[in-house]
C-alpha cells in the first residue's frame, strides 16, 4: 500500500512540475529552430562528455546578455534554471515572465536565505541550476573576475557537483557561440560536510582555475585565430603607447 501511495505522489509531483514549467517548455520548443539557427552552438568536450544525471550546478563566465540562452541550447535535454537579479523584476510584465520561466529571484547585494533554500531545494530534487559566479556581466575585460563562494556552499549543502564551462565571448550579437564543457567537480569531496569560509573560497578558486583552463584549451587548440583576445589592460597600453 505504501509503495502505491508513494508512486501516486511521485506522479502527482511530476504533473505539478510540468504544469509549473509549461511556459518554460513552450518557449523552449517553439523557439528551438530560430534559436539554434541564430546561435549555431558549437560544444567542445576536451576531457570527454561529462555524465550529468541528476541534480548539478553549472558554473559559467558571464560575457553577454544571451548566455542563459546559449546554456539552454548546450544542455537541451534538461531544464536549466537560472538566477535572476531582482532588478529584472521592475515591471509587471518582466515579473510575470521571469516567474513563469521558473527563474530564482536574488538580491546580489544581500543574498537571502529564501533564495539559498530555493536553490538547494531544486538541486536536491535533481534539477539543474546555472550560476554566473562573477556576479555580473563582465564587459570590461576578457579576464574572468574572482568567483563568489556562495555557489560552493549551495552545491555543498545540496551535495551536488559543479560543472565548469567556458563561454567564448562573441565577436558580435549574431555570431556563432562556442562553449567549452569541463568535468564535474565533487564539492563535498573537496571541502567536507561542514566547510570553513577559507575552504569554500579555496574551492571557488579551484572552479575559477578549471574554467580558466578551459579558456586556455580553447584558444590554444580550437581557436582558428590562434590567439586569445586582448585584455582591457593590454588595449589601454596600446592606446597609451600610440
Amino acid at each position: 500500500m505504501s509503495s502505491s501511495k508513494d508512486l501516486k505522489k511521485k506522479k502527482s509531483k511530476k504533473k505539478g512540475e510540468s504544469y509549473d514549467c509549461f511556459l518554460y517548455d513552450f518557449a523552449k520548443v517553439t523557439g528551438a529552430l530560430p534559436t539554434l539557427l541564430w546561435i549555431r552552438p558549437r560544444v567542445i568536450y576536451p576531457f570527454g562528455k561529462p555524465k550529468t544525471k541528476g541534480g548539478f550546478m553549472i558554473s559559467a563566465n558571464h560575457c553577454s546578455f544571451f548566455d542563459p540562452i546559449v546554456i539552454l541550447c548546450v544542455f537541451w535535454r534538461r531544464r536549466v534554471f537560472s538566477l535572476a537579479t531582482k532588478d529584472l523584476y521592475d515591471t509587471p510584465g518582466k515579473r510575470w515572465l521571469f516567474e513563469n520561466m521558473r527563474c530564482i529571484k536574488v538580491d546580489k547585494e544581500n543574498f537571502s536565505l529564501d533564495s539559498f533554500h530555493e536553490v538547494t531545494r531544486r538541486l536536491k530534487r535533481g534539477k539543474v541550476i546555472c550560476i554566473f559566479p562573477e556576479g555580473r556581466l563582465n564587459f570590461e575585460s576578457d579576464d574572468m573576475l574572482a568567483f563568489k563562494s556562495g555557489m560552493i556552499l549551495m552545491a555543498n549543502t545540496a551535495n551536488v557537483p559543479i560543472l565548469p564551462i567556458y563561454l567564448v565571448p562573441p565577436d558580435n550579437w549574431y555570431g556563432r557561440r562556442t562553449t567549452i564543457v569541463g568535468q564535474p567537480i565533487n564539492v563535498r569531496e573537496k571541502c567536507g560536510i561542514m566547510p570553513t569560509v577559507d575552504e569554500l573560497n579555496r574551492v571557488a578558486d579551484l572552479v575559477h582555475d578549471k574554467e580558466q583552463e578551459l579558456k586556455e584549451i580553447y584558444y590554444s587548440k580550437y581557436n582558428k585565430k590562434g590567439s586569445q583576445p586582448k585584455t582591457a589592460d593590454e588595449v589601454k597600453e596600446e592606446v597609451t603607447s600610440k
